[in-house]
């Protein structure tokens, strides 16, 4: 049994944001291989949680967004964590004095560099490119710090000097794979995520509008989205409980994430565990998860309406696309990242004096 000290800003007792769930995920899947697993965090504990919360509360903003960006590093280099076998990070390690730490993994979700060039460069959102830029620089910090360096992806990887691995996301197929819900009546895309964000969930909506409900009148499109969106044939939810967000991917038809840039890509590893096919557009995280359109259907934008058109029209093509999905998400169950990182851990544990090598 290992004693584990796990950072992570935010869970998904508060947050949607992919790392949190990740971190939630592995956390309770190897506090069930018996080891002992605490996470500092500035959010409660999960309700599902089998692993102990230290909450470091934040308040306030700087410049119009929350400071726990920028203040939760320097609180959890004042933690204590000579008490614990191994330190993993998700980020905001870069301040901690290795004197004071047990041998560090750090996991690399995507690139602070890519998110600033497509949420802030191309959104002309001048704050958000510079902010993203300053973590790119601390990303940068950490990953010469590290004693291992593990990257959720081999895009994500090229963007860092030191990189060691890369072991991917998770998701609990069990509970996407389980039947959950009949598919919708009508032909049904399905989107999570963001309208004018790097997730483009706008550019969705404008091929559903223009290219998809002339061709199929009676086709819907449901978004899973914060932003309040409306028109015909389009069902807006807003942000959903998990068992529902399952039981949407089980009920559609297709779902459809035309991202710009994702490091990973959680949500097609979930669609593909509910049996559903997919339709994305060429960010690295499709490419690398669906394996250049093996698994799923990668379209570039003038193509995404046609691309959405067949799946919908070809129950052949579902049926096949759902098939292999199903296959393909199982390399990305819980207990198989969670087993790669123990390996990780253990090599670490096994090179304390030494450079970090290949895991």
């Amino acid at each position: 049994m290992l004693r584990i000290a796990v950072i992570q800003r935010f869970l998904p007792s508060r947050s949607r944001g992919g790392v949190g769930y990740f971190t939630h995920g592995l956390c309770n899947s190897l506090t069930r291989r018996g080891h002992a697993v605490t996470v500092f965090s500035q959010d409660p504990a999960p309700e599902d949680a089998l692993y102990k919360v230290v909450v470091l509360p934040t308040t306030g903003s700087v410049a119009g967004y929350p400071s726990a960006p920028l203040t939760f590093p320097f609180q959890v280099a004042r933690q204590d964590f000579s008490g614990f076998d191994v330190l993993h990070a998700q980020g905001d390690d870069h301040w901690i004095r290795r004197s004071t730490r047990p041998p560090l993994v750090r996991t690399m979700h995507g690139s602070a560099l890519a998110e600033a060039l497509h949420n802030g460069w191309r959104l002309r959102s001048p704050k958000r490119f510079l902010m993203h830029l300053y973590f790119y620089l601390c990303e940068l910090i950490a990953d010469v710090r590290a004693d291992a360096v593990v990257a959720v992806s081999h895009d994500t990887r090229r963007y860092y000097p030191r990189v060691h691995g890369v072991v991917p996301n998770g998701v609990d197929t069990e509970r996407f794979s389980q039947p959950q819900a009949e598919k919708t009546p009508y032909p049904s895309i399905l989107f999570v995520g963001e309208m004018d964000t790097r997730k483009r969930g706008r550019l969705l909506l404008q091929v559903f509008q223009e290219r998809v409900r002339p061709r199929i009148p009676n086709a819907e499109l449901y978004l899973v989205c914060p932003e309040k969106v409306e028109g015909d044939g389009v069902r807006w939810l807003g942000l959903v409980e998990n068992q529902r967000l399952a039981r949407l991917y089980s009920a559609a038809w297709v779902f459809c994430l035309p991202s710009s840039y994702e490091g990973f890509g959680r949500p097609y590893i979930e669609a593909m565990a509910a049996g559903t096919p997919i339709v994305a557009t060429p960010n690295p995280g499709a490419v690398e998860v669906l394996e250049n359109g093996r698994y799923g259907l990668i379209a570039r934008e003038q193509e995404l309406g046609q691309m959405l058109y067949n799946l919908l029209s070809r129950a052949d093509l579902r049926q096949k696309y759902g098939q292999l999905g199903l296959e393909r998400a199982k390399i990305y169950a819980w207990e198989k990242v969670a087993e790669q990182y123990e390996h990780v851990y253990e090599t670490v544990l096994r090179k304390q004096t030494g450079p970090a090598r290949s895991v």
